[in-house]
């Protein structure tokens, strides 16, 4: 039973000092009385309403918790209260007695922690005793005259039953929180546990470790937004780990009407499961993963929960960072892995496996005169770990800077992974046709590969029939014509690496692309025709694909 103790809220307040020349936040803690899950004021509103209260002292107590609603005229009733009761009585026990003994019955109830004491007049008084009020308003107890005759023990009835149902609700609802929770724990997802909590709850919430810097935030904006959480908390809990404090979970107001009482207990039951989250040994990659996972299915993330997450992640984003989405196949995943990790001293990166294809965020910074992309195409490219059997698409970069505090940028995150996913399936075909592609690609490059599978019917005819003497010749004598043109045309004509690539000598190179203008009646390595005749070769690679 509750022993009608006032429940406590941490009140933080966040002071911003320099250390070494950074800014950081230091957060200090007081406690206040908490807004209860039933308050006297619901008691004399819903349950004494019918009886026409009136309040004749304590009004600023009014909010105090009632923990139990009991009737008694037993004088000395205070020694066998707990604290927190709404105490009925019709003045039976008193009457008879002299002014000063009743004022020790009321000083008596406001020492044992008596939340209320509701007076019917009309039978043993007709009004409450002065003395009474004087001693209640001293003693600042709340004393309810209570005008009109209303059964008590049907008062009791209802109003312990509504305090019991909340009790069991809020059992169950603690327990749920729980449950879900180590459900979280066991996949390592910290933010689903940000996300869970916030949803029973019903605020928005933010992590700050114990150096004072944001780890994770839902429902807010921005970083701004966050602090004000945290500024105005209606709630907080320490998180802790064998004693020692490694951060604070905040629960800012919310148009919820749940209590302060309830979510600061909702606090509590997520806490433990938060501090052994946050100091697994693979926690920063397990949360880039759910937060890579959840991009890929398109989910809207807010901007400060986005950034909070790759913050956590281990990934230091700032104002010039830019996110770099890619995607991997290969026969085992742990290949494509390992490659990814040479963009990590690019600034970071975070990356999931999903449905056999590995998708990532690489962090680089925009110096304004390289292309992101094509730092992380290089820096993969370079990477002597990197096997044959391997294909990686790079994506186009997304700057940080100047994205909404909405969740635009986790859908464009999103948007950029898919391409990624797109154009992946059309490198893995081509190499699976003999192309000659690298297997690091950037996704812009391979546009013209995906347009060739998107077109109509009438035109990928038009466009074999422009190459088709040189598909038939090589059908006839293994001559790899139409190898050959897509290698001179995409190393941009010129003859030493083209002749390179093919090893062959340039004279060898020379014989065949005289040998291809005689069977195509025109020069296919004309300005005008590039286009045109690699978007043939393209169309010619998805259909040697199909036809497999």
């Amino acid at each position: 039973m509750p022993s009608g103790a006032p429940v406590l809220n941490r009140q933080f307040v966040r002071t911003r000092v320099s250390l070494n020349g950074h800014i950081v936040s230091v957060v200090s803690e007081s406690s206040l009385p908490a807004a209860p899950s039933l308050t006297l004021r619901h008691m004399i509103e819903t349950h004494l309403a019918a009886a026409g209260p009136r309040v004749l002292t304590a009004h600023d107590r009014l909010d105090t918790a009632v923990s139990w609603v009991h009737s008694s005229e037993i004088f000395e009733i205070g020694p066998l209260l707990t604290g927190g009761e709404l105490l009925l009585t019709t003045g039976l026990g008193l009457a008879g007695l002299d002014a000063g003994t009743r004022r020790h019955y009321v000083r008596d109830l406001a020492e044992r922690g008596v939340a209320g004491l509701a007076f019917e007049v009309g039978r043993s008084f007709n009004a409450v005793p002065e003395e009474m009020i004087r001693e209640g308003s001293a003693a600042h107890l709340p004393i309810i005259e209570l005008s009109r005759i209303v059964p008590f023990i049907e008062v009791c009835r209802t109003a312990t039953t509504e305090i019991v149902s909340q009790e069991v609700g809020d059992l169950r609802l603690r327990s749920g929180l729980d449950a879900t929770l180590h459900d979280d724990l066991a996949r390592g997802a910290a933010a689903a546990m940000i996300e869970h909590i916030a949803e029973v709850t019903g605020t928005p919430l933010v992590v700050v470790g114990s150096g004072g810097a944001l780890l994770a935030v839902h429902g807010v904006d921005d970083d701004r937004a966050a602090w004000r959480v945290v500024d105005g908390a209606i709630a907080a809990q320490p998180i802790t780990l064998r004693g020692r404090e490694i951060g604070q979970v905040f629960a800012g107001p919310s148009a919820s009407s749940i209590p302060a009482a309830r979510v600061q207990a909702l606090l509590g039951v997520g806490v433990g499961p938060l501090a052994a989250v946050l100091t697994r040994s693979d926690r920063r990659s397990s949360i880039g993963a759910q937060l890579v996972a959840e991009l890929v299915d398109r989910r809207p993330l807010r901007r400060a929960d986005l950034l909070a997450r790759l913050s956590t992640s281990g990934l230091p984003v700032g104002d010039k960072s830019v996110l770099v989405p890619v995607a991997g196949h290969a026969p085992d995943t742990r290949m494509v892995e390992t490659v990814l990790s040479a963009a990590t001293d690019l600034g970071g990166l975070v990356h999931a496996t999903v449905d056999a294809t590995v998708f990532g965020l690489v962090l680089t910074t925009d110096a304004g005169f390289t292309d992101p992309a094509e730092q992380v195409r290089t820096a993969l490219a370079d990477d002597p770990r990197r096997l044959g059997r391997l294909t990686v698409v790079v994506g186009n970069p997304c700057p940080l800077a100047d994205t909404s505090a909405g969740p635009g940028l986790a859908l464009t995150l999103a948007d950029e992974l898919r391409i990624c996913s797109e154009r992946l399936g059309v490198a893995v075909e081509l190499r699976s046709a003999g192309s000659t592609a690298a297997d690091i690609r950037a996704a812009r490059e391979l546009v013209c590969d995906a347009a060739a599978r998107e077109l109509s019917d009438g035109l990928r005819s038009e466009l074999s029939r422009i190459i088709a003497p040189l598909v038939r010749q090589d059908a006839a004598s293994s001559s790899q014509l139409v190898h050959t043109l897509e290698v001179h045309l995409t190393h941009g004509c010129s003859a030493t690496r083209s002749a390179e690539t093919l090893h062959i000598g340039r004279q060898s190179l020379y014989q065949r692309l005289d040998r291809i203008r005689a069977l195509l009646g025109f020069d296919p390595t004309a300005p005008a025709m590039y286009a045109s005749i690699l978007l043939a070769i393209n169309v010619l690679h998805s259909r040697t694909v199909d036809q497999r």
